[in-house]
């Protein structure tokens, strides 16, 4: 008989042990989230190395987080996702406060990964990118830019040449439409 896979409720279970100091509890979270957090780490910062400093950071901070967790504002996956996002950003910013010679660049095909959902569920993955192909070009772009290339608002209205207004609502309609799309 095959294993089952975890749900929501049993990743709950976990981050309410987490906040107990249950051993186990973080392991079992990094086993069940480490996959996609390093995937979309490494999508962000395209370094392996950085990738994986972040998720150990990532998992670190969820540990000294776990009480900021309220289910009703999303799913632990995402709480991990968004942590080790920040973090992501974080590292990307200090990048441009000192410029650093990269051997890859995001447009390099070696290190265009997509941030795929866990390996378990490609029927999530399905859902995502349909999602995604839902957007028009520019919108998803702008979207992309500012989740995987750690771009402010203000960064992207001069890299489009749009006005900043412009740039909030077409992210906003972006997220939105998402949103919409991914509901099941």
């Amino acid at each position: 008989m095959p294993a089952t896979l975890p749900t929501a409720l049993d990743h709950q279970r976990l981050i309410a042990q987490l906040q107990q100091g249950q051993d186990g509890a973080l392991k079992a979270l990094y086993d069940a989230f480490a996959g996609v957090t390093y995937r979309v780490c490494l999508r962000m910062l395209a370094s392996p190395e950085d990738a994986e400093e972040v998720l150990q950071d990532a998992f670190l901070r969820l540990e000294a987080q776990a009480g900021r967790y309220d289910p009703a504002r999303g799913t632990v996956q995402t709480f991990v996702l968004t942590i080790a996002h920040h973090l992501c950003l974080e590292r990307l910013r200090a990048r441009r406060a000192r410029p650093q010679a990269r051997d890859g660049a995001l447009g390099d095909p070696a290190f265009d990964l997509p941030a795929s959902a866990p390996r378990h569920d490609p029927l999530n993955q399905a859902l995502i990118e349909s999602a995604l192909s839902a957007l028009n070009a520019s919108d998803r772009q702008l979207l992309e830019d500012m989740f995987f290339g750690g771009f402010t608002h203000a960064e992207l209205t001069v890299r489009t040449g749009l006005p900043l207004g412009t740039v909030k609502s077409r992210l906003r309609r972006a997220l939105l439409k998402l949103r919409e799309r991914m509901q099941p």
